[in-house]
């Protein structure tokens, strides 16, 4: 395996030192900063400078001044290695966490891991888990986390991830609201646009009314101006309250369901082969906390 096979190979020493040497505009003072000797930063920029094939310094006498061309570099070293000691630092820290960041919808964490949350830090033995949530996941750094449920794994393409919840979206209703409008059952289309709950689903790209209409054969009501909700539990309230019509996705409405709180009517579609993914850090260590997070949520997800 060829490793470093770009211009710099063999040069990143040098540039170091040529960072220092620009900052200082002083052999001397960079040689104390480097714990070097003076010669020994003279060889690195002479090196340097045969390599691109040009001075990088102004001398006069023990008097040195980078050239533009040495300001463009130093800038570029610095500003290289400044995104290396974070990333180091961001590691470093990691490797010293007792916990592990999940991020994850509102709705997701509402309606799937809060109920399952207790077996979740049972299986991690103590390792704790903090659970960030927002249900516009775009708001977040994911590369901060260790693990993100996600709807769509190209924000990381770097790292692995798991399906977790197939993709199945039907209208769901409450059953107050259901006896008040018995047509939602055979002809959903045919209620006024203003009993259809909408989702803020921002880019996540989640299913819409009028998605879910096309994708059914149906034609849509007319509409117009919406209330949407910024968040999945309020929506969820909402239609348990007989307030309105909403759409629920598999995964995510079972429990409710399964409770009778809400009824699930009309066709179920679907856009994509799955709803949900847990994309998380790659590790090295299969007994870990992250891995052993990754097996729970592949076991929970084929329950």
């Amino acid at each position: 395996m060829e490793l470093l096979k770009r211009p710099t190979s063999g040069s990143l020493n040098s540039l170091l030192v040529l960072e220092v040497a620009v900052r200082h505009s002083s052999l001397s003072r960079s040689a104390d900063e480097l714990g070097l000797s003076q010669p020994a930063v003279s060889r690195h920029i002479a090196t340097l400078e045969g390599r691109l094939g040009q001075a990088l310094f102004r001398r006069n006498n023990n008097q040195i001044s980078p050239t533009e061309s040495a300001v463009r570099m130093a800038e570029a070293v610095r500003l290289g290695y400044g995104h290396v000691d974070q990333v180091w630092q961001d590691v470093a820290a990691y490797s010293k966490r007792a916990e592990i960041i999940l991020a994850c919808t509102y709705g997701f964490a509402d309606q799937w891991l809060m109920p399952k949350f207790a077996d979740l830090r049972a299986a991690l033995g103590g390792v704790r888990v903090r659970v960030v949530t927002t249900d516009q996941l775009g708001d977040i750094d994911l590369s901060r986390v260790d693990a993100a449920v996600v709807w769509d794994t190209a924000r990381l393409p770097n790292r692995p991830f798991i399906p977790l919840v197939k993709s199945e979206i039907f209208p769901i209703c409450s059953p107050d609201f259901l006896r008040a409008h018995p047509e939602a059952n055979d002809a959903i289309e045919t209620l006024p646009p203003e009993l259809f709950l909408h989702f803020d689903v921002g880019v996540s790209g989640f299913m819409t009314w009028p998605k879910w209409f096309a994708h059914a054969g149906l034609q849509p009501p007319p509409f117009t101006s919406v209330a949407d909700f910024d968040a999945y539990p309020f929506l969820l309230q909402s239609i348990q309250r007989g307030d309105g019509i909403g759409l629920g996705w598999h995964g995510l409405v079972d429990e409710a369901i399964a409770r009778g709180d809400i009824l699930r009517l009309g066709p179920s579609v679907s856009d994509r082969e799955t709803s949900y993914f847990l994309q998380h850090r790659p590790f090295q260590d299969d007994t870990g906390p992250l891995a052993q997070m990754v097996a729970w949520f592949q076991n929970a997800a084929s329950v």
